[in-house]
């Protein structure tokens, strides 16, 4: 039986912030965090404990190893259909038969698999919210760290002609056709590699990212984009920062919208 690698740390936000960039790579999955009296709880889970740098294991407080069937019960105890913008609602794909849609919405069915989430983060919420003003019949669309697929679907049931979802992450290769194939959405392409190497310019490009990860990649974003840019995956405290980014990066914000302690950006070229 398959098992997860977990690592658990006593951290502050601050600190977990600089640990974040020894951590991401195609090993990692991604990290629970519980914060209480100023001490935040990090769990981090990875594919296999032999990739992980030993400098990381070393700061960990506890290690354990989990079966992938528990992992994945754990994510049906909580992920439910939810409502993430004015037309879409996330749906379970194992409720896809017997959850009723809300007259006025779109389902997107999600299987959540090795990649990022469920599609119910407040950063994926704020870029769908962003998509729905800028996704117009017919235009081109590049989804930038597309991890299940989410945004891609959104954009194809917004009318989008041409849809690109590009991802460094392997298993991207099959989620995202997979979540395709349950939300009948077809003529979303795939591309795993390094942005730079990705040909082309398109009318609206998404990037949810967090900050560490995103900000290297703004000027190629730049290049990419015809005309509108949507990032998300900032911390509002990191806003002025990723403000700056933008800014000396020859973007105009347009318009900037806040949820938790989360915030997004709407650009234009």
């Amino acid at each position: 039986m398959k098992e997860y690698f977990v690592l658990k740390f006593k951290t502050t936000k601050e600190e977990w912030e600089k640990l974040q960039p020894l951590i991401v790579s195609d090993n990692y999955l991604g990290a629970e965090e519980t914060e209480e009296n100023g001490t935040l709880t990090v769990k981090a889970y990875f594919k296999n404990r032999e990739k992980i740098p030993p400098e990381i294991l070393q700061l960990s407080e506890s290690q354990e190893s989990i079966p992938e069937k528990n992992w994945n019960e754990e994510w049906k105890k909580y992920f439910k259909p939810e409502p993430v913008s004015e037309k879409f609602i996330v749906v379970p794909s194992w409720m896809k038969e017997e959850y009723p849609i809300p007259k006025g919405k779109f389902p997107i069915y999600i299987y959540p698999g090795q990649t990022f989430g469920t599609g119910t983060h407040e950063t994926t919420k704020l870029t769908i919210r962003f998509l729905e003003k800028t996704i117009k019949p017919g235009c081109s669309f590049l989804d930038v760290g597309a991890g299940s697929g989410i945004l891609s679907i959104a954009a194809k049931k917004l009318g989008a002609r041409e849809v690109l979802a590009c991802d460094i992450q392997k298993e991207c290769r099959e989620e995202i056709p997979f979540n395709c194939k349950l939300n009948e959405v077809s003529g979303v392409e795939v591309f795993i590699g390094d942005l730079k190497k990705l040909n082309g310019a398109f009318d609206v490009v998404a990037a949810n990212i967090e900050k560490h990860l995103l900000e290297p990649l703004v000027p190629e974003i730049y290049k990419k984009t015809k005309k509108l840019a949507v990032f998300s995956g900032i911390l509002k405290k990191q806003r002025d920062d990723f403000a700056k980014t933008l800014k000396e990066t020859d973007f105009t914000i347009l318009e900037e919208a806040g949820e938790g302690e989360w915030m997004a950006f709407l650009c234009r070229k």
